[in-house]
């Protein structure tokens, strides 16, 4: 995008109608299902949620005799297995609309499930016919309506792109079209209580990274950045805050908007290597989401800093850096800095070691990062697998 008086650009809307945000937002649901013109809806969680929680029975009760199933777990990564369980499900449930609830799994889990019941997918070799890349067949129905009641800050629900995993090909296979982001979501603050800390602060860390990924984009724009720089102020302020102090519901329903916030303009701005790593970490070494920002997203903005001085000096500002003695890379250098310490402040992983990873990954790691790349945008252009090497390395 262009600079000054050249500036221009597009922002596209997804057909995303309604977020309602606040205490007690979830008493909501009944409505919205009717609001739809819906009778039947199909719930999708994990484990934790459906057994070692009230919200489960607290979604069943409000929703009353329009609950017309079940289906848990979608498990981490959203394996095709579970997904082609739930549509069997859901198909014999007779789903006329999906409720996720949980974070970027039961979200990603209820888009695929969506889209193996509006093209009848059957089986998980048909599932990936519909994968991003040139053989993607095209969609033919209409997919079901989704709300998501969301527990975490990875933000998916803000997206029609969603990821499944080949077990077999140890593979996180990218999907979407945007017709499969949820129609409504649902942000209340209570529903979050039972978050684990770790989980809460390192998907705080994936809305980090959308920010920034999105700050630096070069196709990055003026609303888009706005809403990024709002974002990284609320997370840098109030997720350490909201990790400490759980049951503080304003610093929580404060990053659940910040996670809002670091995914609007998706469609027209994208993201860059980070989150290109921290997909195939994901389906390759089982890395939770989250986690894999905590540990790449410093090193991508150190790969990028050259290229985007400009645009990560805005990050060391919405971190509240005192940037008048600064020159612009200085300030560059600072958000590494206390992207790095907002890390180690919510005690998460820092290396790649301490997730689990091992060097002997890096060679398949960095194939499939390279087949990914072309779908993401990046300041600095990626030359091949020895750009990924270097940043895995350097994160190891």
């Amino acid at each position: 995008m262009g600079h000054g008086s050249g500036m221009s650009g597009s922002l596209a809307f997804p057909p995303q109608e309604r977020v309602i945000f606040g205490q007690g937002a979830v008493e909501q649901l009944a409505v919205e299902v009717d609001r739809l013109g819906t009778r039947r809806a199909f719930v999708i969680t994990g484990t934790t949620i459906a057994k070692r929680t009230d919200l489960l029975p607290r979604v069943q009760e409000i929703l009353g005799p329009r609950l017309a199933g079940i289906f848990f777990p979608i498990s981490q990564h959203v394996p095709q297995q579970d997904v082609m369980h739930a549509a069997l499900q859901g198909r014999e449930a007779r789903a006329d609309v999906l409720v996720s609830l949980g974070g970027s799994s039961p979200v990603d889990g209820a888009k695929a499930v969506a889209l193996c019941l509006s093209e009848g997918v059957v089986s998980e070799q048909q599932l990936h016919s519909y994968c991003r890349g040139p053989h993607q067949k095209p969609l033919r129905g209409q997919p079901l309506p989704h709300i998501a009641l969301t527990t975490t800050l990875s933000a998916g629900e803000f997206t029609s792109g969603f990821a499944v995993t080949d077990e077999r090909r140890r593979v996180k296979d990218l999907y979407g079209a945007p017709q499969f982001i949820p129609r409504v979501v649902i942000l209340d603050p209570e529903l979050t209580a039972f978050t684990p800390p770790w989980l809460w602060a390192s998907t705080g860390m994936r809305a980090v990274d959308h920010a920034v990924e999105r700050l630096y984009s070069p196709k990055h724009q003026p609303l888009v950045d706005a809403l990024c720089i709002q974002a990284l102020r609320y997370l840098f302020c109030d997720l350490p805050r909201s990790t400490r102090e759980p049951r503080n519901l304003e610093v929580r329903l404060h990053c659940q908007l910040a996670a809002w916030m670091s995914a609007f303009g998706f469609l027209s701005v994208g993201t860059g290597i980070s989150h290109a790593i921290g997909h195939q970490l994901g389906g390759h070494c089982n890395v939770p989401h989250g986690q894999t920002s905590c540990v790449i997203l410093p090193h991508a903005m150190d790969f990028n800093c050259q290229a985007a001085a400009d645009r990560l000096a805005l990050v060391a500002e919405a971190a509240g850096i005192d940037m008048r003695d600064l020159s612009t890379r200085q300030a560059a250098t600072a958000a590494i800095g206390a992207v790095r310490r907002l890390v180690e402040a919510l005690g998460c992983p820092m290396r790649l070691r301490d997730v689990g990873v091992k060097e002997s990954d890096f060679p398949l790691l960095a194939e499939a990062v390279m087949d990914e790349a072309p779908h993401f945008e990046n300041p600095r252009p990626i030359a091949g697998v020895t750009d990924i090497h270097e940043i895995l390395r350097q994160a190891w």
